[in-house]
């Protein structure tokens, strides 16, 4: 019995440092990735906001695009201009919002998060 209770002493020091190393990086992970994922929620909202106004059915490309650029402002989100196409089909009216977020997450490492939203006007 005396053996066994040597061999049963838990994690060691360099395990404690392992699984410490572990929850640290994903820790950094989640507090770096956080924001971008707060800020996607803004433009969902401004994308599905779309839908309750009054008009968008037969709104113009340049109404639509200045109520996104409203919300996005709003919001205080900065995207390049080629992240926003607003377009008419067959009268329909077209949004599509695609954008991504390089975080610097070490030395030469770079988390990439890429977003999409779509919406059609009417449906």
């Amino acid at each position: 019995m005396r053996g066994m209770k040597k061999r049963q002493q838990g994690i060691s020091i360099v395990g404690w440092l392992i699984n410490l190393l572990i929850i640290s990086v994903l820790l950094t992970f989640a507090v770096r990735m956080a924001p971008h994922y707060t800020d996607d929620w803004a433009v969902q909202d401004v994308v599905s906001s779309l839908s309750d106004r009054v008009g968008s059915d037969t709104a113009t490309v340049a109404e639509v695009r200045g109520w996104i650029e409203q919300g996005l402002a709003r919001s205080n989100i900065v995207l390049d201009d080629d992240a926003i196409s607003v377009s008419r089909y067959n009268g329909v009216v077209m949004v599509e919002i695609d954008y991504e977020r390089r975080i610097k997450f070490f030395h030469n490492v770079e988390l990439v998060m890429t977003f999409g939203h779509n919406w059609n006007a009417g449906i």
